[in-house]
């Protein structure tokens, strides 16, 4: 196997863009957002999807429903309800936004990526909220987690699908209230996040064309045998992170069933032959393998230099139920700066399959991180402030159309502007976006708006303590 792997170098600052170039970029939004239009039904639902979009792209600190609305000059509830209520559609817009990613991006041995993200919410009245692990604090708390795919090539990466994950405890009776209270789909049942991402990725294949090879998920996804063999059931090759205990053998032990010796029942389920020889766990592996197994590697080109670990790269078989499943590679990946940091990975790629593929692969993951951090702090991914299971699906289709248009724009801009990112085409294109003037009458309308809605929640928590048998006042 190579010892470096070959990536981008991060380009230098060549600048060939004149302003008629940045100035393009309102022409360039406006028609990149005619191709949805399509997908709506009425005239009013397009209205306002492209005032939503042109939310999400602007500078508002806040992205949120009612702030765009304000800003735009735009009804507050009849924008509210378009994202929260309206029943248009997903299906023609996330098929045409696959279309324009495959477009942009595609290529054969593209990489779709699974993982989920979180949202720390108050209360419990949003849907799918409650107590459970979130990323982005790193611990258990109040929140919603999202399950996404996305897709990654050596062009750029960029969102395809997502949805909302909804704790078991949801589905109870006694919450029967609280699903109706949200739009909860009557159909819907329970599902794990490893199964949700196994639907988005069959979906995302069924709608049409989406050239890949790989699925790269952590070990979430990775120790979910079921999602493994649903991608290889799709004819793709994962790689996924699995923990260090998973076990398995390096060499196939033989299975039998044991023959009848004339009394009790008859044998039926298959067996090791030898009980004796026992499975590993991946983690003591390590100390087994000689040190011509580890290759130095560069995975890609970071920020701040090349990023190169160890590898190891064998077949193994795994354990399924006690029996040895499928030959699978197993990928070790040490981090030179601290050698006791090993990520564990299994992959059903073919077995003449050249490892520094392998090692390749070990960093596509790493684009899902970047997508997200684009999301939450360029197009205003988690700003929002939804209850229902339409508003969140319809806010975050939105997310993903503004994320693609600056990816679009990366990509349309590389050849004269190689070093270019995806925040920096937002900020070239703030200066860009039109934006209705804002005068003293606007403030006005704003301040006014906001004081005729925070009175009338006060009269209603007013009247709701009133009410109460334990406040007797005399009025």
């Amino acid at each position: 196997m190579s010892t470096e792997i070959v990536s981008e170098i991060c380009p230098p600052p060549e600048w060939e863009l004149a302003e008629e170039d940045i100035q393009r970029m309102v022409v360039e939004l406006d028609r990149f957002y005619q191709e949805f239009k399509p997908g709506f039904e009425r005239c009013d639902q397009a209205a306002h999807g492209w005032v939503y979009l042109k939310g999400l792209l602007s500078d508002l600190p806040r992205k949120v429903t009612e702030r765009i609305a304000l800003r735009f000059g735009s009804c507050v509830r009849s924008l509210q309800h378009f994202i929260g209520q309206s029943p248009w559609e997903r299906e023609q817009l996330l098929a045409k936004q696959q279309a324009l990613v495959v477009e942009t991006l595609g290529e054969p041995d593209g990489v779709l990526l699974v993982d989920e993200s979180g949202m720390v919410k108050q209360g419990g009245h949003s849907v799918g909220v409650g107590a459970q692990y979130c990323g982005s604090v790193g611990k258990i708390a109040n929140a919603q987690v999202g399950v996404y795919l996305g897709y990654a090539s050596r062009k750029g990466h960029a969102f395809l699908d997502g949805r909302l994950f909804v704790p078991e405890q949801w589905f109870d009776a006694t919450n029967a209230e609280l699903r109706q209270a949200v739009n909860l789909p009557e159909k819907l049942s329970y599902e794990t996040k490893p199964a949700i991402g196994l639907e988005l990725l069959e979906n995302a294949l069924a709608r049409g064309e989406l050239p890949c090879r790989w699925v790269a998920a952590d070990e979430l996804y990775g120790d979910s045998p079921g999602f493994r063999d649903g991608v290889a059931a799709v004819g793709l090759w994962f790689f996924t992170e699995v923990r260090c205990t998973t076990r398995i053998w390096l060499e196939k032990p033989e299975i039998w069933v044991p023959p009848w010796k004339g009394r009790g029942r008859r044998p039926t389920r298959l067996r090791l032959k030898n009980p004796e020889q026992g499975a590993i766990q991946v983690d003591q592996m390590v100390q087994q393998l000689p040190a011509t197994s580890w290759v130095r590697a560069r995975i890609k080109e970071g920020a701040k230099g090349p990023l190169v670990c160890d590898f190891a790269c064998l077949r193994v078989f795994e354990v399924r139920d006690g029996l040895p499943g499928q030959e699978l590679w197993l990928i070790l990946r040490r981090n030179l700066e601290d050698p006791s940091e090993i990520k564990y990975y299994f992959s059903n790629a073919p077995a003449d399959l050249d490892p520094a593929q392998l090692v390749r692969i070990s960093g596509m993951r790493w684009p899902v991180e970047i997508i997200f951090r684009a999301g939450k702090v360029e197009v205003g991914f988690d700003h929002y402030e939804l209850r229902s299971w339409l508003g969140w699906h319809h806010h975050m289709l939105f997310a993903f159309l503004a994320h693609l248009f600056l990816v679009r724009m990366r990509i349309f801009f590389k050849s004269r502007a190689p070093a270019l990112t995806v925040p920096q085409v937002r900020l070239l294109l703030l200066s860009v976006l039109p934006m209705p003037a804002f005068n003293v009458a606007d403030a006005i309308r704003i301040v006014r708006y906001y004081q005729r809605r925070n009175y009338a929640a006060y009269l209603s928590h007013r009247k709701g303590r009133l009410e109460r048998p334990s406040l007797n006042l005399a009025l």
